[in-house]
């Protein structure tokens, strides 16, 4: 996704093949109820991206210090 110098987004998209175990994609449907499998991944990606940069925001804590009347 690219961000134009206004509020609009686009997307670039790209076509890839994948060799992915079935008995993991279909444990990913059941528990998740998307059966489209291009969503399904790119909803595992955005969580995997999510999950990262919380891990990076964790390894921050306490080694920033924060301005108390900022948030005032």
């Amino acid at each position: 996704m690219y961000k134009l110098l206004t509020n609009d987004y686009f997307y670039i998209s790209m076509k890839i093949s994948l060799e992915i175990n079935d008995a993991l994609i279909a444990k990913a449907k059941e528990v998740s109820g998307i059966q489209n499998e291009s969503v399904l991944i790119e909803k595992a990606l955005q969580l995997f991206v999510t999950i990262e940069n919380q891990k990076k925001l964790k390894d921050l804590y306490g080694k920033i210090e924060l301005d108390d009347e900022a948030f005032k």
